[in-house]
């Protein structure tokens, strides 16, 4: 049974051809009927029908916007379009980019019937069936070609003047002296969870791709493509730098406008610096990539300028303290329903305070290493990464932009390693002051300390430190002397060691400590202690 979606902003309209298609021919599907350009595109992910029948004139995405991105992602896909008589002009670019037929408005039953009888035989003979995917138009091949070779001079940092023939091969000629680079990238969390996963994402790429170069040929000389699923890559050629500035600014801002007022979901633009020359482009792209990860401290929907993101002196900016006590308490115990509120709280928190993206990777990258030497120890690692290693997991929480989207990743992330330890696999499962009270047995002889012992129980030394008071009664320190005291008072009462040779082996920094502490802990002297259990008989020391 061949299928068909119908595409009209005019709800009577789509109405009326559900109702005359079901009349003509029961044997089609009518999959869906959708409001315009961008919402078809997620029902052709969707249903994937035989036909697309669109109409012309739409607000946002109109019918030829949807046709180029159909054509490139659904090759198989079969176009008709309606058009009042006026839109006649827009008709003529329509079968040249490949429709199938068109149908004038009032679309008239005969006419209908024609065309979708004929669509059927082609649907159902064998030539259809078994032909591969058509050829591009060559200038789609061009485009192609040139914004292949364009991402990976900008990836490998370098172009050449000789690229610009690339480009005069499809008819654009950036003979200006001056270049600017920007990115958009799509907020992914200005989009329903359901809708982003539910579509696949290089739609909303192919929508912001085809709505920046309808733009840049209205307003400035340039040549954009696709960099990523959700980012487009903006290229622009001016005569002069500070005038071309400007407009590009402008261009960005309405563009960001015009997206999040036709489409419903928001994109963040980041701009690089002018550069002189063909061949600096990479710097002004590398500027645009810098601008576009201030996402995270600056938020989404908006235009970055490198210029102003990122003043001087934040290259030599000092690293704040932070501090994740709630989320390891959290993670530590546990306590599963409870993390996507810490995450969400910490992680926002931070990319609120700190003043640029490399803080917020790098806090939260030394938070996923303190937990991958945990659970190396644990012998827990594959449980919670799987096959993943620690080096590929931080360069991909580096590469993330969008404070949205880092939120979400460190609740996926460290959600998984609280089940690790909610499920009693290694040694969280077991009670951490006594793991430490253990510990400080064994090692209070040398030199170790508050954080020593808490990294040995994973703990966090501010949350350790409370947790071991409340629990013994005792701070680390005052439990770290009353363990040395005790081992010193042993070997005063069956050794004849000199108390230097005491001194050091119960920990004590030097003897005048030794002295000092003792006397403090138990009202005497190590020398007055010794001398008191032996009846006062003098002993070497």
């Amino acid at each position: 049974m061949p299928s068909i979606l119908i595409v009209d902003d005019e709800a009577v309209f789509r109405r009326g051809l559900r109702s005359m298609i079901a009349s003509l021919d029961p044997e089609w599907d009518v999959v869906g009927d959708a409001r315009n350009g961008y919402e078809a595109l997620e029902m052709l992910e969707k249903h994937r029908p035989d036909v697309v029948l669109t109409d012309i004139r739409m607000p946002g995405m109109d019918g030829l916007q949807l046709q180029k991105i159909a054509r490139e992602k659904f090759p198989e896909q079969q176009c008709v379009v309606v058009s009042g008589y006026e839109d006649f002009t827009y008709v003529q670019q329509s079968m040249r980019f490949g429709a199938r037929d068109y149908l004038m408005k009032p679309v008239e039953r005969e006419e209908l019937s024609r065309v979708l009888g004929r669509l059927k035989e082609e649907l159902a003979a064998p030539a259809f069936q078994h032909r591969r995917r058509p050829a591009r138009l060559p200038e789609e091949e061009r485009r192609s070609s040139a914004a292949d070779h364009l991402a990976a001079g900008l990836l490998r940092g370098s172009l050449r003047r000789q690229d610009l023939d690339v480009l005069k091969r499809i008819g654009l000629d950036l003979s200006e002296p001056y270049f600017n680079a920007m990115i958009l990238n799509l907020d992914r969390d200005s989009v329903e969870r359901e809708r982003f996963w539910r579509t696949d994402p290089s739609l909303f790429q192919l929508y912001i791709r085809q709505f920046v170069q309808e733009m840049i040929d209205y307003r400035l000389r340039g040549f954009s493509f696709a960099y990523a699923d959700t980012k487009v890559v903006a290229l622009v050629n001016m005569a002069d730098p500070r005038e071309g500035r400007r407009r590009l600014l402008e261009t960005a801002e309405s563009i960001r406008m015009q997206i999040k007022a036709l489409s419903g979901f928001s994109v963040t633009i980041g701009v690089g610096r002018p550069v002189q020359g063909f061949e600096s482009l990479p710097a002004s792209f590398r500027e645009a990539e810098i601008a576009l990860m201030y996402r995270l401290v600056a938020g989404g929907d908006k235009i970055i300028d490198y210029a102003d993101a990122v003043p001087e002196h934040d290259v030599h900016t000092g690293q704040p303290k932070w501090s994740w006590d709630s989320l390891q308490r959290t993670i530590n115990e546990g306590r599963l329903e409870e993390i996507g509120e810490r995450v969400a709280q910490a992680v926002g928190e931070l990319c609120r305070k700190a003043q640029t993206p490399e803080l917020v990777h790098r806090h939260i990258c030394k938070l996923i290493i303190h937990y991958h030497e945990v659970t190396e120890e644990m012998n827990a690692t594959k449980e919670w990464l799987g096959e993943k290693d620690i080096r590929t997991l931080l360069n991909e929480i580096c590469s993330i932009s969008s404070r949205g989207e880092l939120i979400e990743a460190c609740r996926d992330l460290f959600g998984r390693l609280a089940a690790v330890f909610r499920s009693g696999k290694g040694a969280l499962d077991r009670d951490p002051v006594a793991l430490a009270l253990q510990y400080m047995e064994k090692h209070f002889r040398g030199p170790i300390t508050l954080k020593e012992v808490a990294d040995k129980v994973y703990l966090n030394p501010t949350y350790f430190s409370g947790l071991f008071r409340q629990r013994t009664g005792q701070t680390f320190i005052e439990r770290l002397v009353a363990l040395r005291v005790e081992d010193a008072k042993r070997l005063l009462a069956l050794t004849d060691e000199k108390m230097a040779v005491i001194a050091e082996k119960t920990g004590f920094a030097n003897l005048r400590h030794f002295n000092r502490v003792f006397k403090s802990e138990t009202g005497l002297t190590p020398k007055a202690y010794r001398e008191k259990l032996r009846g006062n008989r003098p002993a070497p020391g």
